[in-house]
């Protein structure tokens, strides 16, 4: 079997094994998360910050500076130097360059919240929220006004925040705003997974939907994948997972037997897990949890191997997998309601056949077909004694002859 080239993935589960905080600035922060992109995408985001800006020109005609409270209205609280709030990367979320040009865009001084900021042992502040807004203001200032960053000043919050815990708990409360009217950027699954998972690794949180999701993570890192959002630009990376919402409702154990599956198509096959792929196989392990079967880890890694030896473990949209579940769910409705002359069964007028069906790829279509194939090709493969978990709740029954 080939060995995966972990190194992309191992460099993306290494942030979470800092034992402290790292504090870096503005133009830092920013830089590194450019850095971070695609050479293509980083010229991309140059040229919408240019247009950005411009619109924000526009709509402050005259405004020369940020520190105008006359033209550039922000609310009045404590006032802080921009240049030395400092964002701590292991506890902010990444920044998402195209939330900073949507506020660019749409800046209205009079509506901007106050940083919300602790004392650091440097005498700085350290913004534990508020960083695309601070971004923003620091685009803003030095490209859009050409201001020298030293002498912005911004209204700052301070907060005596006595653990880092303490941080990520009102980060996390303070940011889960949703709808078109949304004053801040809501977080993401990935961003609230992320902080659960700092908050173990670094600060020693204890809650334990916190200690869960980091439990999970260390199963999907040990296993050469990791955990990321298409936001990130990683998602067609070696062992890479942008679908969590399977990974986030189900129990560590079914994660933990997902990464087993994981790891050795990853390893044999050098590609991250298809978004299509995960539910499938999440939800089959989720009926074995339900039914309490348990596969060893060698029964996994065999039940891999068998999609690999069917459809190449291709669960992709406009892969195999789904073609011939699809075909089955159309000859299983065909054959539904034409009838059986040999047993008696009359066809249904076609005028009252309800709608047939569509390749809509979802899970009730797909765990349908997944389960009538692994009975039919997978267990006969096994030992005396094996244990399968009952049919769930089908939406079509196809025929054997429909199966790879």
């Amino acid at each position: 079997m080939a060995t995966a080239n972990a190194s992309y993935a191992a460099q993306r589960n290494a942030r979470f094994t800092n034992s402290a905080s790292n504090l870096v600035d503005l133009v830092q922060r920013l830089n590194d998360t450019i850095a971070a992109m695609p050479r293509q995408a980083q010229r991309n985001w140059q040229s919408k910050l240019a247009k950005a800006l411009q619109t924000f020109k526009k709509n402050h005609p005259g405004l020369k500076s940020i520190n105008d409270r006359s033209k550039f209205r922000l609310c009045k609280s404590l006032m802080g130097k921009l240049a030395d709030i400092r964002i701590d990367t292991t506890m902010q979320r990444e920044p998402n360059l195209q939330w900073i040009i949507t506020i660019i865009e749409n800046f209205r001084a009079y509506q901007a919240q106050p940083i919300q900021v602790y004392a650091t042992s440097d005498g700085g502040w350290g913004g534990w929220d508020g960083q695309h807004t601070s971004l923003a203001l620091y685009l803003i200032a030095t490209q859009g006004l050409g201001e020298k960053f030293e002498d912005v000043e911004v209204p700052i919050n301070i907060y005596d925040i006595v653990s880092r815990g303490e941080i990520r708990g009102n980060f996390i409360n303070n940011n889960t705003t949703v709808g078109k009217n949304a004053g801040k950027k809501p977080l993401d699954i990935i961003d609230i997974i992320m902080q659960m998972i700092y908050g173990v690794e670094v600060d020693g949180v204890t809650e334990q939907e916190w200690v869960d999701a980091h439990a999970k993570w260390q199963a999907i890192a040990a296993a050469g994948m990791f955990l990321t959002a298409d936001k990130f630009n990683d998602t067609d990376q070696v062992g890479a997972i942008s679908r969590l919402n399977e990974i986030d409702a189900s129990s560590v154990d079914v994660v933990k037997k997902f990464a087993v599956y994981g790891k050795y198509v990853v390893d044999l096959q050098q590609r991250p897990i298809n978004t299509k792929e995960i539910p499938i196989i999440m939800e089959f392990l989720n009926l074995c949890e339900q039914q309490d079967i348990s596969y060893t880890d060698a029964q996994i890694e065999d039940l891999a191997q068998h999609c690999v030896d069917l459809f190449d473990a291709n669960f992709d949209a406009k892969g195999p997998f789904w073609d011939q579940a699809h075909q089955a769910n159309l000859n299983s409705y065909n054959k539904t309601y034409s009838g059986d002359p040999k047993r008696g069964i009359p066809a249904t007028p076609k005028h009252l056949w309800p709608e047939a069906p569509r390749n809509n790829k979802n899970v009730p279509q797909g765990i349908a077909f997944f389960w009538h194939q692994l009975q039919k090709s997978w267990v006969p493969t096994q030992g005396k004694g094996f244990k399968f978990p009952k049919q769930p709740f089908s939406v079509y029954q196809p025929d054997a002859k429909d199966l790879f």
